[in-house]
């Protein structure tokens, strides 16, 4: 697991991860560790509370000023009548930076400097700017080990103190949201696993393995480009067009043949992907799992199992978590777009 180390720290009793993206807010509540029992969720659509984003598609900021997340953060924890006070936030990944790289055999107390040292070729901000964390892949002594990195500049880790001070809440940790979604989506897999999470401003391809990140990439296609054409072709506004093709998706024609560059341009880049980690690291990509709001599009997992021509699925993240029997068709219905808050949430389970 990676948390942003300096705002990490234990936390006693109840679990509450929370989601900030481009079009709602979501939050999952959790008890438990060993056997997690799901004691709440919410989601709120921040246009509906603050009306249309004011920076829409800009890489690299939240949609929303720190204020409004806020407001509408103490709005939904009142109305969810949620008492715990301690949460764990995802970082969405485009306003992040993950990158892989090999460092070379090395004693232990090395590793910190080479790893600083390395990142300056691959992070885009200097260094004083972002905060850094990683993880080293397990390797044989003497060998060359694979480094997961990941940055985050220090004024979106300042809104975030700001949102959690603004709501009356404590942060608890910071995480990538791909951490988060191979947890609530892949935890339990032992084959090698793709999430592809097609959100509303960035789709994030995620590779796990046995439980554990492999790989992330994030593509520029998302769900605002798909409803962007299809409002251009059928000359209607942005949020009556994101209502048409929600409701009908790519099995609609005039939609398909409306959104057919930016579909073609996802799958192609997921496929690239995929084919450039199997042939390094020399095995198969057993599971592609659909995920994210617009994994809900009709038609959208029959396009990727043509396009990438492998098995694709939507995963329900609430197995193995318990609750009551009557909110098993509720919760499949929601998963998609609570993944990435119940993984955060569930980041209790790796601390011990």
């Amino acid at each position: 697991m990676v948390n942003i180390p300096f705002l990490s720290k234990s936390s006693d009793g109840n679990s509450l991860g929370i989601d900030i993206g481009t079009a709602s807010l979501k939050i999952v509540e959790i008890s438990g560790e060993k056997e997690p029992n799901l004691e709440n969720y919410g989601e709120i659509f921040m246009r509906d509370f603050a009306g249309e984003a004011p920076v829409k598609g800009v890489k690299g900021s939240l949609a929303y000023s720190s204020e409004e997340i806020a407001e509408a953060l103490k709005h939904l924890l009142k109305e969810a009548g949620i008492k715990t006070k301690k949460v764990y936030f995802s970082i969405p990944d485009f306003v992040s930076f993950f990158t892989s790289f090999k460092i070379p055999a090395m004693k232990e107390e090395e590793v910190k400097s080479s790893i600083e040292f390395h990142s300056r070729q691959y992070i885009p901000l200097p260094i004083s700017e972002v905060s850094l964390d990683w993880f080293l892949e397990d390797g044989k002594e003497g060998e060359e080990r694979k480094v997961n990195l990941i940055a985050v500049p220090n004024d979106v880790i300042d809104q975030y103190r700001e949102i959690a001070q603004l709501s009356g809440v404590e942060i608890v940790s910071l995480e990538g949201e791909m951490f988060a979604l191979v947890r609530a989506l892949a935890r339990n897999n032992e084959v090698c696993t793709a999430i592809v999470d097609i959100g509303e401003q960035s789709t994030l391809l995620t590779i796990a393995e046995k439980g554990k990140l492999k790989t992330t990439h994030s593509l520029e296609v998302a769900g605002n480009m798909l409803v962007k054409q299809v409002a251009k072709a059928a000359e209607i506004e942005y949020n009556e067009a994101r209502k048409v093709i929600m409701a009908h998706g790519v099995e609609e024609e005039s939609i398909r043949r409306a959104a057919a560059s930016s579909l073609s341009s996802l799958f192609s880049e997921v496929s690239r992907v995929i084919e450039v980690f199997e042939k390094e690291e020399g095995g198969n990509i057993n599971e592609i799992i659909i995920a994210g709001g617009f994994s809900l599009l009709p038609g959208v997992l029959e396009y990727a199992e043509e396009a990438l021509d492998k098995k694709a699925i939507r995963k329900n993240c609430f197995e193995g978590i318990k609750y009551p029997e009557i909110l098993k068709g509720e919760l499949e219905r929601i998963s998609n777009s609570h993944s990435i808050a119940l993984g955060v949430a569930l980041s209790k389970m790796d601390k011990g």
